[in-house]
């Protein structure tokens, strides 16, 4: 149990030292939240041991709602009629990158491990594109644009893809690894329907929902009062996604999607508000991934790690180049987009979880622990340099509307 006066201290103390080493990332050039991440790693286990890894989960509630605000985030840049414009080119450079990185990494751990079914789960994880950063950086640098909006769009169903992945991956690996023809919980066609149903109800909820907010929020003309609405709706989104294991991410995009298109008034009014209290969730919700670095893990498996993040980050940006090629995307989206889906975080972090709780039900007890430490390790790391990437991608992209 983590005793509610640590549980303060630590989030006290992860805002203002978050605060302090997020002056130096600017001194620096970096985006802040590379600041923040570092102020995680020095409050964690590895260095000052402020807290441990089970006192990190038992904050993962900080997750779920991070989760959820930046999934109602990139709903709500996505405008349809901008969206059409750029349809095809979304669609194959979605495919193309959660693919590239899905047999990349798949053959390369699979080689390294000599182990096809590891080779699935990792591939499979490794499609997952992390949004917090990205969107972060987007914000920081106040970035707009043709590019930006194809950026927001990719990372928006880029999930999707990911968990079709997983879901086709985890069983097969199982039953490769058991070399029986396991049924029930571990069918391959059971685990896709299950997949597509999350799918499904987590885009129906949003719809509703979506639809239910307009013209409540019509009614209400006060800042806290428009304020309060639209976070209980978000964390009331969050209890379904938990309660029915959906996607959190989807289905706020959703309803943020729902909203920007039917009421744009309503739109500005309700992310403008939510911009007044999101600060600090972000910060908590980076520096938890920083508390997660574990040095003693990142030494024993170097190698497959530095594999994984080397052919995760060429499959996400080959298979962009390739998506954008194909359909004849303007030439900063095809040289840069790539450069800007290399974070890792929220999704890979809680697939691994379920890849590892679906091992450890077969006794594959070493599978179970690799799967954790590498996505992990991979995890601090590209959350480090993934936000630097994407700051690059948008200042090529020409889009960037503060100087740096």
């Amino acid at each position: 149990m983590f005793p509610q006066y640590l549980q303060m201290l630590f989030l006290g103390c992860s805002i203002l030292l978050a605060l302090i080493i997020s002056r130096g990332a600017t001194v620096l050039k970096t985006p802040l939240i590379v600041g923040y991440i570092i102020a995680g790693a020095l409050l964690g286990p590895d260095i000052l041991g402020l807290i441990s890894q089970k006192q990190v989960a038992s904050l993962d509630i900080v997750n779920l709602v991070v989760l959820s605000l930046i999934g109602f985030g990139i709903g709500g840049e996505l405008r349809f009629n901008e969206l059409k414009k750029l349809g095809r080119t979304i669609i194959l450079i979605v495919v193309f990158e959660a693919l590239g990185a899905f047999f990349l990494v798949g053959i390369a751990s699979a080689l390294i491990l000599k182990n096809i079914p590891m080779g699935l789960i990792f591939g499979s994880l490794a499609a997952a594109t992390a949004p917090a950063g990205t969107v972060e950086v987007i914000k920081q640098y106040k970035a707009k644009g043709e590019f930006t909006t194809t950026l927001y769009a990719v990372m928006g169903l880029d999930d999707i893809i990911a968990l079709l992945l997983f879901t086709i991956s985890l069983p097969l690996s199982i039953i490769l690894l058991t070399g029986t023809k396991a049924g029930g919980d571990v069918s391959i066609f059971h685990a896709l329907g299950q997949a597509g149903l999350e799918i499904l109800l987590s885009i129906g909820v949003g719809v509703i929902v979506g639809f239910l907010l307009i013209p409540i929020a019509k009614l209400i003309h006060d800042r806290v009062n428009l304020l309060l609405l639209s976070l209980g709706i978000i964390l009331i989104n969050c209890g379904i996604s938990e309660y029915f294991h959906l996607s959190p991410i989807l289905l706020n995009m959703t309803m943020g999607i729902v909203i920007v298109n039917r009421s744009s008034l309503i739109s500005r009014k309700i992310f403008h508000t939510l911009g007044d209290w999101t600060p600090p969730m972000y910060v908590w919700f980076f520096v938890l991934i920083g508390t997660r670095l574990n040095i003693s893990l990142i030494t024993k498996y170097s190698l497959l790690i530095g594999i994984y993040i080397v052919a995760r980050s060429f499959g996400k940006w080959s298979g962009t180049f390739i998506g954008s090629t194909i359909s004849k995307a303007p030439k900063k989206i095809k040289n840069f987009l790539g450069f800007a889906l290399m974070s890792q975080a929220g999704v890979a972090v809680g697939l691994s979880l379920a890849a590892s709780k679906a091992l450890e039900q077969y006794n594959f007890h070493v599978q179970a622990l690799q799967v954790i430490s590498v996505i992990t390790a991979t995890t601090f790391i590209v959350m480090v340099v993934g936000p630097i990437m994407a700051k690059l991608a948008l200042f090529k992209s020409g889009e960037t509307n503060v100087s740096d």
